[in-house]
């Protein structure tokens, strides 16, 4: 067994609700904090390895029960302008075991979910609170709270997400996010009929497209720009409306149809970043987006937060030392993380200049491959 007996996981997103859960039942005390009040976001893949992940902890019946099983083929698939299926080399089958390939579900219900796996596993878990500072001694790492508050615990974990607080706390400016050139722009729309599959439509710009269990269609459409924008909500709402008026696709125009003047769009920005091995100094360690952010061309981002929460757990369980836990589990992600990260930045080059879809979906299904092997 370690000798770790509580630890601060700041960021309440994916990695760290799994991280609390793994944690805590491996026998630590994990209080979690997280600046935001709510989850936020739309539809996510949880693709490969990430569904042994969330059965490990428990967790498949409800993720099923609450969103869908999908497929790298069915994820992958490509259409035209039209919607008629683009020939692509197939993507491989990631399963080797009963579980499904892939589970699709929205992100504030995935969240809940893990939050009260969470709980249930005896972690305590705040709002509207986050990290502010950490002084570490060789026995303790004292954690200040945005609310003022102080407590020392034996580790923190900074699962804050890529503009992470604990990263900058303790590298600096070493590693910022970089910008790819490409914004996003996301939607969930209500009463869209079932005109067409789901998939990646092609045409002047991509579209993405995931059908929810309630029926929602989930839509992520891109732009390139020289720097990062500033775009308003109206300005969001034509871009969209712009993309989906290049396609003549019946599901497009069903969504064009439904896109109304008070219609949400979330807007982010596509960046990356990779830390260099370690990701930890002392007592604090980085896990998730805060130390290996993506693109979502290979959507892994959200699965290999579940990985790094899960082989955090599988790690501490297994006993020894504290820089022996951190030593092995970077043995286990460092590399894995780097190939996602690579991997998707060069996706994301390879669809801003216009190479062709087989191209992507041959160096997309490479990476698959080896995301099946386990983590």
């Amino acid at each position: 067994m370690t000798s770790i007996q509580n630890a601060l996981i700041a960021g309440g997103g994916i990695a760290g609700l799994t991280a609390a859960t793994t944690l805590s039942r491996a026998g630590i005390s994990c209080d979690v904090v997280d600046l935001a009040d709510r989850p936020a976001g739309a539809a996510i893949s949880l693709l490969n390895r990430a569904v042994d992940g969330i059965a490990e902890m428990g967790l498949l019946e409800q993720c099923l029960d609450e969103g869908l099983a999908v497929s790298p083929q069915e994820i992958f698939a490509y259409f035209d302008a039209a919607g008629k299926p683009v020939s692509t080399p197939p993507m491989p089958s990631t399963s080797t075991s009963a579980l499904p390939h892939g589970i699709l579900i929205y992100r504030p219900i995935l969240a809940n979910i893990l939050g009260r796996a969470a709980e249930e596993a005896g972690a305590s878990v705040r709002t509207g609170v986050g990290l502010a500072g950490v002084r570490q001694t060789e026995d303790s790492v004292t954690a200040t709270l945005t609310d003022g508050s102080e407590r020392s615990y034996d580790l923190v974990i900074g699962a804050d997400g890529i503009r992470s607080k604990t990263r900058s706390l303790i590298l600096g400016d070493q590693v910022i996010p970089k910008y790819t050139g490409l914004t996003m722009f996301r939607w969930v729309a209500d009463g869209v009929p079932d005109v067409g599959p789901i998939g990646h439509y092609e045409s002047e710009h991509l579209c993405v497209i995931r059908r929810q269990r309630d029926g929602g269609v989930y839509l992520a459409t891109g732009r390139s720009f020289p720097e990062r924008p500033r775009i308003d909500a109206a300005q969001a709402r034509q871009i969209v409306r712009e993309n989906l008026r290049t396609f003549t696709a019946p599901l497009m125009c069903a969504l064009e149809e439904r896109l109304t003047d008070d219609t949400k769009i979330i807007v982010n920005d596509y960046d990356w970043l990779l830390v260099s091995e370690p990701w930890y100094r002392g007592r604090v360690m980085l896990i998730g987006d805060a130390a290996h952010a993506t693109t979502a061309h290979l959507g892994a981002g959200g699965g290999m937060a579940i990985e790094d929460g899960v082989v955090l757990g599988q790690e501490f369980a297994a006993g020894g030392s504290l820089e022996a836990v951190f030593e092995r589990f970077m043995a286990r992600r460092f590399e894995r993380a780097r190939m996602v990260v690579e991997t998707s930045v060069e996706l994301d080059r390879m669809n801003q200049q216009g190479e062709p879809i087989v191209a992507q979906n041959k160096v997309r299904g490479q990476a698959m491959e080896a995301l099946s092997s386990p983590y």
